[in-house]
């Protein structure tokens, strides 16, 4: 993985460090420690964050920005498996019971920041600062059960369904209300989003259509733009056909 250091002020450090949830109810003193201590990196869209070839000691914390994560498929094709944003841990948490996505890639979506720790590095931090120990522990838990949540969406529910399930997901996540509805801000291509919910590209399509035909929602240039939330949602819960 290649970065480059910033040049960050660490009045602008500490304010990164507080918005993640990964270092709530630290106090500004714990704060600020933390933030003298941390070396701020900066990435560019489509920089490799992580691969199978990177040292499995090495545990990443996305401050800023969004990154995709990806497996590559024997025949050469790269199949997403979500996107995430700032507070998501990405690596080696073999210390606390947590491999790491075996053969998994990732990458930055857009201009980010991130923090590289090795596993003694955050068990030092942990034994000083116990609550940032409970704080990943939630963390894990939360992955979890979105995790359960999808092996459940793939096993019982439709194409239909899971793809409102994802929408509804990304637009909490990276939605941007504007005047035309709730602007996706992940640009993702159609072939990215039938990965996610396990289809193809082409169920995916018509998926889309159908969902455009209904005015739930309109797509350009890859974005997604949700225009009945509520709709959406009901077909989500499967409320709605």
């Amino acid at each position: 993985m290649t970065v480059r250091t910033s040049t960050r002020s660490l009045s602008e450090k500490i304010g990164l460090l507080r918005e993640l949830d990964l270092f709530r109810g630290l106090s500004d003193r714990d704060i600020e420690a933390i933030g003298h201590a941390t070396t701020m990196t900066v990435c560019v869209p489509g920089q490799m964050l992580l691969s199978p070839d990177d040292p499995p000691d090495r545990i990443h914390i996305v401050k800023k920005g969004k990154v995709r994560v990806y497996r590559v498929t024997p025949d050469g094709k790269q199949l997403t498996l979500d996107i995430y944003d700032r507070g998501t841990i990405l690596g080696d948490m073999r210390m606390i019971g947590q491999d790491r996505l075996p053969e998994a890639y990732a990458e930055a979506v857009d201009q980010g920041v991130i923090c590289t720790l090795t596993p003694d590095e955050l068990r030092r931090l942990i034994e000083r600062h116990p609550t940032v120990g409970i704080n990943i522990i939630r963390h894990l838990a939360t992955r979890l059960q979105e995790a359960e949540r999808e092996l459940e969406a793939m096993a019982y529910q439709r194409v239909g369904q899971r793809l409102a399930r994802k929408l509804v997901d990304l637009a909490q996540r990276f939605g941007v209300e504007t005047v035309r509805g709730t602007l996706i801000q992940a640009r993702l291509t159609q072939q990215e989003l039938a990965d996610m919910i396990g289809t193809t590209r082409e169920t995916l399509a018509h998926t889309l259509g159908d969902l455009r035909r209904r005015g739930l929602l309109t797509t350009e240039r890859h974005q997604v733009v949700i225009r009945d939330a509520e709709r959406l949602l009901e077909l989500a819960r499967g409320d709605a056909d």
